[in-house]
């Protein structure tokens, strides 16, 4: 069956066919438009137009209910061996997405470049754009009109709330498994604590093996979720720990040996605490820590910031 477009406002949505005009049935199901072609009811929700100014490969969709969608099919078709919706596609996209978000800590308002994810991962832009929504829809990625798809610009209130259930989720596994009559700390948190210590040296000297830092730092605060022995929660953390990395990226007071050095000090607080037995003290010196983390990043952002200062070094301590 021969291949038609609209062309309304320069969007070509690609359609099936052309068939007398439908319905109210029709459109009500989903098995046609009213610009006489035959589409599904996704497709349908596509023909409100592009956006002024905003190019279809940037702008998304708005459904009849006014909520933004991504569009799940493109004029361009697929890339050599790719098939629309395939989930693999979409997860690398979305993948090379929190990548670029933390690690490479584009400024707050920066555009997303669809294309040029497009391009470096072989495939069209309909999963690189599916991946954007997912990103969208978590508030990790904003809409502007004119810009199209951009970074989130974050707020003292969204960080604040953040810091919250972080400190809500890790300290009720704590409290958990003390309270399930656990001998002592998991050999693997002392572990940590001692890898944190020596990568120090490092981090400070080499800014490269921040990564590393920031890696371990990372593991040491799932550890203390993996306590509970509740699945669900872990994966509320895991989300959560994406939010704050990505909310607090290139937004951090410099990094210093003194910084470093008590993030491992308030870890090894913890850890020295359960090995003692002592849950109300383990609770304790993980609330400071976190508490006293959420307030120098919130410190940090109310001050005027200078181009390129401190960028590129958030983390999760």
């Amino acid at each position: 069956m021969p291949v038609a477009y609209h062309n309304d406002r320069g969007l070509r949505d690609r359609c099936q066919g052309s068939v007398p005009r439908p319905s109210h049935a029709a459109l009500a199901t989903g098995t046609g438009c009213r610009r006489g072609f035959r589409c599904t009811r996704r497709q349908v929700a596509y023909h409100e137009g592009t956006p002024r100014g905003v190019s279809r490969d940037d702008a998304p969709h708005r459904r009849g209910d006014g909520r933004i969608q991504v569009p799940l099919t493109t004029g361009d078709g697929p890339a050599a061996g790719e098939t629309v919706g395939d989930t693999n596609l979409e997860n690398r996209a979305h993948q090379a997405l929190v990548t670029w978000l933390t690690e490479e800590h584009p400024q707050p308002g920066q555009t997303v470049p669809i294309r040029e994810f497009a391009r470096k991962l072989g495939m069209s832009r309909t999963p690189v754009r599916s991946a954007v929504g997912r990103l969208h829809e978590r508030g990790l990625l904003s809409y502007d009109p004119t810009a199209g798809f951009t970074v989130a610009v974050p707020s003292m209130s969204s960080l604040y709330e953040l810091f919250e259930l972080r400190l809500m989720i890790e300290s009720h596994s704590v409290r958990r498994y003390v309270e399930q009559g656990a001998r002592s700390a998991p050999v693997a948190l002392r572990q940590l604590v001692d890898e944190a210590s020596e990568l120090v040296e490092q981090a400070v000297e080499d800014p490269a093996q921040y990564i590393a830092f920031r890696q371990n730092d990372s593991r040491f605060h799932r550890a203390l979720v993996e306590l509970a022995g509740l699945p669900r929660l872990l994966a509320l953390h895991d989300d959560l720990h994406l939010n704050i990395h990505v909310t607090r990226a290139g937004m951090e007071a410099p990094m210093n040996h003194q910084r470093l050095d008590a993030a491992v000090a308030e870890h090894r607080a913890v850890v020295d605490a359960l090995e003692a037995h002592d849950g109300p003290g383990a609770r304790e010196a993980l609330e400071s820590h976190i508490l006293r983390v959420r307030d120098q990043t919130i410190v940090f952002m109310s001050q005027p910031r200078i181009a390129g200062d401190g960028a590129g070094l958030a983390g999760w301590r």
